[in-house]
């Protein structure tokens, strides 16, 4: 249940003696709509929207409250890594439009999606909240397609893997800011492409410092890789 990884998360953060909570307006409960609630914000996202939730998608739905924000205490020079997440509500997510991703482009000139994208999960505000996690809306089955996008340097590119495995891949990364690098093909077109390479160098840097018991072997050798 992704409610597990989520806490398992959480308290990994909170006992981290090196891990400083950045925001006195943040909240770490998942809000406690009761069943009927979340059958009823079912309903109107198939009726308005025609996307069908499965009853273990409701699950998600709780998660529209949560909102964290961290930094790291370690000394490491000019090496500062912050992270965490602020999500957007399911139903704002697939039944609202957005001008919010109009000038962004999709690396792959090929294909664009910006008008269909629409924001489930962010960097919290003062570390970049431009960074998201998105829905490629289309009727059907949930969860559609999805992509991540730097809107701050104005790309997107479509992600090779769903929404359920990107919110385990959150929570696994503790939502450090840049984590999606490590799960995209780097590419020259990625514009302000140093900026993404300086967030992966301070990522390898930092995590194995900051988590010592977990393996960031992966991460290690992805940066190298690019």
């Amino acid at each position: 249940m992704i409610t597990e990884h989520y806490l398992k998360c959480l308290k990994e953060l909170e006992n981290n003696s090196n891990i400083e909570f950045t925001d006195d307006r943040q909240k770490k409960e998942l809000a406690d709509f009761s069943e009927k609630m979340l059958q009823y914000t079912q309903e109107d996202i198939f009726d308005m929207g025609a996307i069908q939730l499965n009853d273990k998608d409701l699950e998600y739905i709780k998660f529209a409250t949560v909102s964290i924000s961290w930094r790291s205490l370690l000394s490491l020079s000019d090496l500062v890594l912050k992270g965490g997440f602020a999500f957007n509500g399911i139903t704002d997510a697939l039944l609202f439009p957005t001008d919010y991703f109009d000038n962004v482009k999709n690396i792959d000139p090929n294909e664009d999606f910006s008008e269909k994208l629409r924001w489930f999960d962010r960097l919290p505000i003062g570390v970049d909240d431009s960074m998201r996690g998105c829905f490629i809306k289309e009727a059907g089955d949930f969860p559609p397609s999805i992509a991540f996008c730097n809107a701050g340097s104005d790309w997107y590119t479509k992600l090779d893997f769903d929404y359920y495995k990107y919110m385990e891949l959150l929570f696994q990364n503790y939502g450090f800011k840049g984590w999606q690098y490590f799960y995209i093909d780097i590419v020259k077109e990625i514009p302000c492409l140093d900026e993404v390479l300086d967030d992966m160098r301070i990522a390898v840097k930092t995590l194995p410092l900051l988590f010592p018991d977990k393996d960031w072997s992966y991460h290690q050798q992805r940066y190298e890789e690019v």
